[in-house]
């Protein structure tokens, strides 16, 4: 059977790698072909087959037809001060294929976002709160990032789920110029969590493949990266004593203080019941359910507190691990619905984005094949339901 050669341009091929910096060896294992294949391809010696060819468009995230341009296109160059090789200060290369491409993701939005703002002339926003971990106190810096996010017990108290706070967290620190956005298929053993910090649009990311209150506490871990210019990709639920970083621990603590401060949680009115006869698994609940918070985190801010001891703090953390494990097991053997193509990318990319490209779209800055690039692929006949979701 004849193959079906692409003829693309070879000169385009290497374009589209090095524009985002990704080594030969890992578009080739992305690929599913050898070095010297994919090294025969940029050299002109051989063609890849169609299939091929478009996986490798997928993967290096250009649109496939770009590949058999004679040179470039202008408009869709990066900018050159940008840099997709490292992040952290960790070569690209050191993180596994499915983080590396969720880190181009992140910076190229970015990138587009200030590419939008200025095609529509729009002043970009500028987010330079900083707080100095070596000499601000904890409980100042919960107690900032309560203000900025327009967080009160009043507030927590009053969501319906954790969804629902999670979205408001989310939409908080939209508000004041952060692209938040969630990663889609990551293993929650690769990351919980990263952060990137620009004056202008900070990045933070977390894992859609955790539950919604987990989520919660580390938008606001990676908040704290941000507030004290420490950013980097977390692990946000270490064990103190085993943690490698002082750093991780005192975001650790903050976030949990800037949800379920001190005072608050001391003078609740349940808590001094509670405090005069026994800790058990229904105050905690009721604790969680009031600020909006996982049980871990409350149990954490008791431990914090001395109200508990390490060993109740640790035996209650195995049991809740425990139930989660056999939650897990439960919603495995459940049938997942299908996620409609536009609820996967809002969920994704987050209002702030998606308005700026939906604006751009409305105003004609962008055309739809545009629009769709910057969302992912996504086709434009999605596009009036992301629209109804961005301004609803």
């Amino acid at each position: 059977m004849p193959r079906n050669d692409a003829l693309i341009t070879p000169e385009l091929l290497i374009w589209a790698r090095e524009r985002i910096s990704m080594p030969v060896e890992l578009v080739a294992k992305a690929i599913g072909v050898t070095v010297e294949q994919y090294q025969s391809w940029e050299s002109g010696e051989q063609l890849p087959t169609i299939n091929q060819a478009k996986k490798f468009a997928q993967k290096v995230r250009v649109a496939y037809a770009w590949l058999f341009l004679d040179t470039p296109p202008q408009k869709f160059k990066l900018p050159k001060n940008a840099d997709y090789r490292t992040f952290a200060n960790q070569a690209m290369s050191d993180y596994s294929i499915e983080l590396n491409y969720l880190l181009i993701d992140i910076s190229m939005r970015r990138d587009a976002m200030i590419e939008l703002y200025a095609e529509m002339d729009t002043p970009l926003p500028r987010f330079e709160e900083y707080m100095d971990a070596e000499t601000v106190r904890d409980i100042t810096i919960a107690e900032t990032i309560r203000q900025l996010l327009g967080i009160t017990y009043t507030k927590q108290q009053k969501f319906k789920d954790s969804n629902e706070a999670f979205n408001y967290y989310r939409e908080a620190l939209s508000s004041i110029g952060i692209l938040v956005f969630q990663a889609g298929n990551i293993d929650k053993s690769i990351m919980r969590g990263m952060s990137v910090y620009d004056p202008v649009f900070p990045i933070i990311v977390v894992n859609r493949k955790d539950e919604y209150n987990a989520r919660i506490f580390t938008l606001l871990h990676e908040f704290v990266h941000i507030l004290t210019r420490t950013p980097g990709i977390c692990d946000t639920f270490s064990i103190e004593h085993q943690s490698q970083f002082e750093i991780e621990i005192r975001c650790n603590r903050i976030a949990a203080e800037a949800l379920v401060p001190q005072d608050t949680l001391m003078n609740d009115s349940h808590w001094n019941k509670i405090a005069q006869s026994n800790l058990d698994d229904v105050f905690i609940r009721k604790t969680a359910r009031k600020f909006s918070v996982s049980r871990e985190v409350i149990i954490g801010r008791l431990l914090t507190l001395g109200k508990i001891t390490f060993d109740f703090y640790n035996a209650k953390l195995s049991q809740y691990n425990n139930e989660y494990e056999q939650y897990q097991r439960n919603q495995k053997s459940k049938k997942r619905g299908f996620l409609p193509p536009s609820t996967n990318i809002c969920s994704q990319v987050g209002k702030l984005y998606a308005q700026t490209v939906m604006n751009a779209y409305t105003q004609e800055v962008i055309t739809p094949r545009d629009a769709s690039q910057f969302l992912s692929g996504l086709r434009v006949q999605h596009f009036d339901k992301v629209e109804r979701w961005c301004f609803s």
